[in-house]
């Protein structure tokens, strides 16, 4: 407390007085707390879904042993109670965990004499930020969310703003923010970039364009899934699931462009497929397009848009802990999904790991800096030993059945030679997931 406050508090009829409270993990639709006010006298309160509270005494004996239950942090502080007529003054000083936080609370009978009172005017010049009710502030908050933050998001989004867009992939979400704040600047970041390669794709039909489209669309999808609380959750689920559909509805022509790309650079390739190719591609290049500037797609963007500015679902929990929780969450379930392969597998479950593997890098990638580095490069380089041959088996399969779809409608006189075109290789990818797999199995991953 700055000795301006202290001379100014010294000056005036104050009550000192002392607290802690703590919480402990609750039954359902109920939470728990007590409080200790100095020198000894203890509490318990139950406070129920309905906001309704039932306040207990306890002894001290009883509050010790609940300590030893504390979910988060103490909210330890002393407090100077000012009151005057008509007016009331609390000074919060914080103190442990919590230390070089001040909250003052002023109580007026009513607004002229709020505006009138020569002690709020004398204390304004001490007064740093106004805040009303703000739920970061309040002493549930205090003790299981983050220690207040102060940062301004605006500033953020106005840095996102000063990328080019081309640029954006190098941009970092900052560490330093609550969860929500920084995954609305993360899909804020991703609908600059689906913007910006659906313009790129429609004046130049590119594969790289459609490549980078696809995979801001499933990381974007992946966010949503990974953080449930970023939005309303029945707005959240119809993005999520149009994400993936777009996703879907754009894969063959990826896998077209791919084919193309193929053929360009294989010898022996007949002449009769490309032509295939082509008029196959054109088909799939005027739906995509239709489909980038259908209402669907426009109405899912205009929804992420609005909903990550709506300000009511502000959560004062830190990013870097929630990323860290969630990444955790993402690698024991991966690691479930390993030890169903023991005795086995199939498409099914490979196809389930790697799903599971790409959700894993969409969230390493976009926090690499918040998990660590050096964790990242370690997770990273033990995923590609399953993940770059089962990408390649998928591929293969995918190619497969393009090929053999286009070998039945292109007409008895056509004749195909896809064989340049097909995988050589499956036999040797089925050995090394299989390999991979059971390395992979004795593996434990950490962030």
């Amino acid at each position: 407390m700055s000795p301006d406050i202290i001379r100014w508090l010294k000056q005036q009829t104050v009550k000192e007085n002392e607290t802690e409270q703590f919480y402990v993990k609750s039954e359902l639709e109920t939470k728990c707390y007590y409080h200790k006010n100095f020198p000894n006298s203890y509490s318990e309160t139950i406070v129920n879904i309905d906001g309704t509270q039932r306040h207990s005494p306890i002894d001290k004996t009883i509050y010790r042993d609940k300590l030893k239950q504390q979910v988060g942090r103490k909210a330890h502080k002393k407090s100077y109670d000012i009151e005057v007529t008509n007016e009331q003054f609390i000074f919060y000083e914080y103190l442990d965990d919590l230390k070089g936080l001040y909250l003052l609370v002023a109580s007026f009978k009513d607004d002229r004499i709020a505006r009138e009172s020569t002690i709020l005017e004398d204390l304004q010049a001490f007064v740093l930020k106004k805040i009303d009710k703000e739920s970061r502030y309040e002493d549930e908050a205090l003790c299981l969310c983050v220690k207040p933050m102060e940062y301004s998001l605006e500033k953020h989004f106005e840095k996102i703003d000063a990328f080019e867009s081309a640029n954006l992939f190098f941009w970092q979400v900052p560490p330093r923010v609550y969860v929500r704040d920084g995954l609305v600047l993360v899909i804020y970041r991703n609908i600059r970039l689906l913007q910006h390669y659906k313009v790129n794709f429609h004046k130049k039909h590119h594969s790289a364009s459609l490549h980078r489209l696809r995979v801001i669309m499933r990381r974007t999808a992946t966010i949503l899934e990974a953080f449930p609380d970023v939005m309303q959750a029945n707005m959240q689920q119809v993005c999520i699931d149009m994400l993936v559909r777009f996703y879907e509805q754009s894969k063959l022509l990826r896998y077209i462009y791919f084919l193309e790309e193929l053929y360009t650079t294989t010898k022996h390739a007949k002449i009769s497929i490309y032509s295939e190719l082509k008029s196959l591609m054109e088909a799939e290049e005027h739906a995509v397009l239709q489909m980038l500037y259908s209402a669907p797609f426009k109405q899912t963007v205009q929804m992420l848009t609005r909903e990550i500015q709506n300000p009511n679902y502000q959560q004062c929990y830190a990013l870097t802990d929630e990323v860290k929780s969630v990444v955790k969450k993402h690698l024991n379930d991966f690691e479930a999904l390993l030890q169903k392969t023991k005795d086995g597998h199939d498409d099914k479950i490979l196809e389930e790991i790697f799903i599971s593997m790409d959700s894993v890098q969409t969230l390493i990638e976009d926090f690499f800096h918040i998990i660590g580095e050096k964790k990242v490069h370690i997770i990273v380089d033990e995923l590609n030993v399953l993940l770059k041959p089962l990408r390649e088996y998928r591929n293969c399969k995918e190619r497969l059945v393009i090929i053999v779809a286009m070998a039945e409608t292109s007409g008895k006189d056509i004749l195909l030679d896809d064989n340049p075109l097909l995988c050589k290789n499956m036999e040797a990818l089925e050995k090394k997931i299989t390999n991979a797999l059971k390395l992979l199995r004795g593996s434990k991953f950490y962030v």
